[in-house]
Protein backbone atom coordinates (compact mmCIF):
# COMPACT_ATOMS: atom_id res chain seq x y z
CA UNK A 1 0.00 0.00 0.00
CA UNK A 2 1.02 3.63 -0.40
CA UNK A 3 3.34 4.34 2.02
CA UNK A 4 1.25 5.25 4.69
CA UNK A 5 -0.34 3.31 7.56
CA UNK A 6 -3.81 3.62 9.40
CA UNK A 7 -2.77 4.04 12.75
CA UNK A 8 -4.70 4.19 16.24
CA UNK A 9 -3.86 5.75 19.50
CA UNK A 10 -4.15 3.52 22.78
CA UNK A 11 -7.61 3.90 24.68
CA UNK A 12 -6.24 6.31 27.15
CA UNK A 13 -4.71 8.54 24.78
CA UNK A 14 -7.95 8.71 22.64
CA UNK A 15 -9.90 9.69 25.83
CA UNK A 16 -7.70 12.19 26.78
CA UNK A 17 -7.48 13.73 23.79
CA UNK A 18 -11.21 14.33 23.59
CA UNK A 19 -10.94 15.88 26.61
CA UNK A 20 -8.75 18.50 26.20
CA UNK A 21 -9.72 19.02 22.47
CA UNK A 22 -11.84 21.90 22.32
CA UNK A 23 -15.17 22.41 20.89
CA UNK A 24 -13.64 24.85 18.02
CA UNK A 25 -11.15 22.39 16.92
CA UNK A 26 -13.05 19.71 16.99
CA UNK A 27 -15.71 21.62 14.57
CA UNK A 28 -12.59 22.35 12.51
CA UNK A 29 -11.45 18.67 12.74
CA UNK A 30 -14.90 17.28 11.36
CA UNK A 31 -15.32 19.61 8.37
CA UNK A 32 -11.95 18.93 7.54
CA UNK A 33 -13.03 15.23 7.60
CA UNK A 34 -16.23 16.01 5.40
CA UNK A 35 -13.91 17.66 2.25
CA UNK A 36 -11.43 15.07 2.94
CA UNK A 37 -14.16 12.61 2.17
CA UNK A 38 -15.56 14.39 -0.69
CA UNK A 39 -12.46 14.71 -1.89
CA UNK A 40 -11.25 11.16 -2.17
CA UNK A 41 -14.76 10.07 -3.80
CA UNK A 42 -13.99 12.06 -6.31
CA UNK A 43 -10.86 11.42 -6.95
CA UNK A 44 -12.07 7.54 -6.89
CA UNK A 45 -14.93 8.77 -8.95
CA UNK A 46 -13.12 11.01 -11.91
CA UNK A 47 -9.42 10.61 -11.63
CA UNK A 48 -7.29 12.39 -9.31
CA UNK A 49 -5.58 14.64 -11.93
CA UNK A 50 -9.29 15.38 -13.53
CA UNK A 51 -10.44 16.58 -10.31
CA UNK A 52 -10.04 19.90 -9.38
CA UNK A 53 -9.87 22.65 -6.40
CA UNK A 54 -13.67 24.25 -7.57
CA UNK A 55 -14.54 20.72 -8.45
CA UNK A 56 -14.00 19.51 -4.62
CA UNK A 57 -15.32 22.79 -3.39
CA UNK A 58 -18.39 22.94 -5.24
CA UNK A 59 -19.15 19.18 -4.20
CA UNK A 60 -18.63 20.72 -0.80
CA UNK A 61 -21.20 23.60 -0.53
CA UNK A 62 -18.08 26.01 0.03
CA UNK A 63 -15.84 28.54 -1.62
CA UNK A 64 -12.59 27.52 -2.75
CA UNK A 65 -11.47 30.18 -0.22
CA UNK A 66 -13.00 28.56 2.80
CA UNK A 67 -11.50 25.04 1.01
CA UNK A 68 -8.03 26.81 1.71
CA UNK A 69 -8.48 28.01 4.78
CA UNK A 70 -8.45 23.38 5.44
CA UNK A 71 -6.55 22.33 2.69
CA UNK A 72 -3.51 23.98 0.70
CA UNK A 73 -3.86 22.39 -2.10
CA UNK A 74 -5.04 19.61 -3.87
CA UNK A 75 -2.55 17.36 -2.58
CA UNK A 76 -2.88 17.93 0.62
CA UNK A 77 -6.56 16.25 0.88
CA UNK A 78 -4.62 12.84 -0.81
CA UNK A 79 -1.83 13.13 1.52
CA UNK A 80 -3.59 14.15 4.93
CA UNK A 81 -4.41 10.83 5.98
CA UNK A 82 -1.12 9.41 5.31
CA UNK A 83 0.38 12.41 7.27
CA UNK A 84 -1.67 12.32 10.13
CA UNK A 85 -0.87 8.13 10.40
CA UNK A 86 2.85 8.94 10.71
CA UNK A 87 2.59 11.23 13.18
CA UNK A 88 0.96 8.73 15.50
CA UNK A 89 3.36 6.22 14.43
CA UNK A 90 6.48 8.75 15.13
CA UNK A 91 4.54 9.93 18.35
CA UNK A 92 4.96 6.11 19.74
CA UNK A 93 8.04 5.20 18.40
CA UNK A 94 9.14 8.46 20.72
CA UNK A 95 7.40 6.77 23.57
CA UNK A 96 9.22 3.47 23.00
CA UNK A 97 12.59 2.85 25.88
CA UNK A 98 15.36 4.91 25.16
CA UNK A 99 17.62 2.07 25.25
CA UNK A 100 15.37 0.05 23.26
CA UNK A 101 17.00 -0.98 19.50
CA UNK A 102 15.38 1.00 16.57
CA UNK A 103 14.30 -1.15 14.79
CA UNK A 104 12.50 -2.97 17.56
CA UNK A 105 11.01 0.64 18.69
CA UNK A 106 9.57 0.96 14.86
CA UNK A 107 8.33 -2.83 14.86
CA UNK A 108 6.44 -2.30 18.40
CA UNK A 109 5.00 0.63 17.12
CA UNK A 110 3.65 0.15 14.32
CA UNK A 111 2.04 -3.30 15.07
CA UNK A 112 0.58 -1.46 18.91
CA UNK A 113 -1.04 1.16 16.88
CA UNK A 114 -3.09 -0.67 14.30
CA UNK A 115 -6.49 0.89 13.95
CA UNK A 116 -8.03 4.04 13.98
CA UNK A 117 -10.84 6.49 15.41
CA UNK A 118 -13.94 6.19 13.33
CA UNK A 119 -13.55 9.25 11.31
CA UNK A 120 -10.23 8.62 10.27
CA UNK A 121 -11.28 4.52 9.23
CA UNK A 122 -13.41 5.38 7.16
CA UNK A 123 -11.01 7.87 5.35
CA UNK A 124 -8.38 5.07 5.45
CA UNK A 125 -10.93 2.79 3.46
CA UNK A 126 -11.19 5.22 1.11
CA UNK A 127 -7.61 5.70 0.14
CA UNK A 128 -7.11 2.07 0.22
CA UNK A 129 -10.02 1.58 -2.29
CA UNK A 130 -8.29 4.52 -4.36
CA UNK A 131 -4.57 3.51 -3.94
CA UNK A 132 -5.84 0.14 -5.03
CA UNK A 133 -8.21 1.34 -8.19
CA UNK A 134 -4.58 3.83 -9.33
CA UNK A 135 -1.70 2.11 -7.95
CA UNK A 136 -0.24 5.62 -10.23
CA UNK A 137 -0.95 7.37 -6.76
CA UNK A 138 1.54 5.37 -4.92
CA UNK A 139 4.47 7.32 -6.08
CA UNK A 140 2.45 10.82 -5.59
CA UNK A 141 2.17 9.72 -1.56
CA UNK A 142 5.66 7.84 -1.61
CA UNK A 143 7.49 10.67 -3.07
CA UNK A 144 5.77 13.59 0.03
CA UNK A 145 9.08 15.28 1.25
CA UNK A 146 7.27 15.42 4.39
CA UNK A 147 6.48 12.04 4.87
CA UNK A 148 10.17 11.49 4.81
CA UNK A 149 11.51 14.01 6.66
CA UNK A 150 9.67 13.23 9.67
CA UNK A 151 11.11 9.39 9.10
CA UNK A 152 14.19 10.59 9.15
CA UNK A 153 13.84 13.08 12.18
CA UNK A 154 12.08 10.96 14.61
CA UNK A 155 15.58 8.42 13.84
CA UNK A 156 18.14 11.11 14.52
CA UNK A 157 16.16 12.28 17.43
CA UNK A 158 16.45 8.16 18.74
CA UNK A 159 19.92 7.78 17.66
CA UNK A 160 21.49 10.89 18.92
CA UNK A 161 22.90 11.90 15.86
CA UNK A 162 22.27 14.64 13.19
CA UNK A 163 21.20 13.36 10.05
CA UNK A 164 23.18 15.87 7.63
CA UNK A 165 26.50 13.93 9.17
CA UNK A 166 25.29 10.85 9.86
CA UNK A 167 23.72 8.31 7.44
CA UNK A 168 21.90 5.98 9.62
CA UNK A 169 18.61 8.20 10.38
CA UNK A 170 18.33 8.48 6.53
CA UNK A 171 19.06 4.60 5.84
CA UNK A 172 16.86 3.11 8.77
CA UNK A 173 14.15 6.09 7.57
CA UNK A 174 14.16 3.89 3.92
CA UNK A 175 14.36 0.44 5.10
CA UNK A 176 11.71 1.19 7.80
CA UNK A 177 9.04 2.63 5.62
CA UNK A 178 9.63 0.20 2.50
CA UNK A 179 8.67 -2.43 5.10
CA UNK A 180 5.56 -0.53 5.66
CA UNK A 181 4.50 0.17 2.41
CA UNK A 182 5.22 -3.81 1.44
CA UNK A 183 3.12 -4.39 4.57
CA UNK A 184 0.29 -1.92 3.54
CA UNK A 185 0.51 -3.20 -0.23
CA UNK A 186 -0.37 -6.35 0.80
CA UNK A 187 -3.12 -5.83 3.16
CA UNK A 188 -4.63 -3.35 0.53
CA UNK A 189 -4.84 -5.80 -1.95
CA UNK A 190 -6.20 -8.31 -0.34
CA UNK A 191 -3.56 -10.71 -0.08
CA UNK A 192 -3.39 -10.72 3.47
CA UNK A 193 -6.48 -10.19 6.25
CA UNK A 194 -4.56 -9.21 9.15
CA UNK A 195 -2.26 -6.20 8.73
CA UNK A 196 -0.85 -6.98 12.12
CA UNK A 197 0.86 -9.88 11.18
CA UNK A 198 1.43 -8.01 7.92
CA UNK A 199 4.03 -5.54 9.83
CA UNK A 200 5.23 -8.16 11.96
CA UNK A 201 6.38 -9.93 9.26
CA UNK A 202 7.84 -7.33 7.14
CA UNK A 203 9.89 -5.78 10.28
CA UNK A 204 11.13 -9.93 10.97
CA UNK A 205 12.41 -9.81 7.61
CA UNK A 206 14.04 -6.52 8.00
CA UNK A 207 15.96 -7.63 11.31
CA UNK A 208 17.20 -10.80 8.80
CA UNK A 209 18.21 -9.22 5.99
CA UNK A 210 22.21 -10.25 7.13
CA UNK A 211 20.51 -14.28 6.10
CA UNK A 212 18.25 -13.57 3.22
CA UNK A 213 19.75 -15.30 0.11
CA UNK A 214 22.42 -16.71 1.99
CA UNK A 215 23.93 -19.57 -0.06
CA UNK A 216 25.56 -22.54 1.69
CA UNK A 217 29.34 -22.56 2.06
CA UNK A 218 30.80 -24.72 -1.17
CA UNK A 219 32.09 -27.94 0.19
CA UNK A 220 35.65 -27.58 0.57
CA UNK A 221 36.92 -31.10 -1.61
CA UNK A 222 40.26 -33.06 0.15
CA UNK A 223 43.19 -32.89 -2.21
CA UNK A 224 43.74 -36.25 -4.51
CA UNK A 225 46.65 -38.18 -3.14
CA UNK A 226 49.06 -38.78 -6.41
CA UNK A 227 49.17 -42.23 -6.90
CA UNK A 228 53.00 -43.41 -6.20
Amino acid sequence: MAGYAPMMNNPQAEAESTVEEGVWDRRRRLVAAEIEQVALQLFAEQGYDNVTTDDIARACNISVRTLFRYFAAKRDLLLAVPRRSLVVLCDAVDQRPADEELLTSWREAATGLVGGDEIDLALIEQLKVLVRDNPDLVQTINGDAELTERFVRTNGERLGVDPASDLRPIIVAGAVRNALIAALDQWSSGRADDLVRSFGEAFDILAGLDTIGGRPKPKTSRPRSRPR
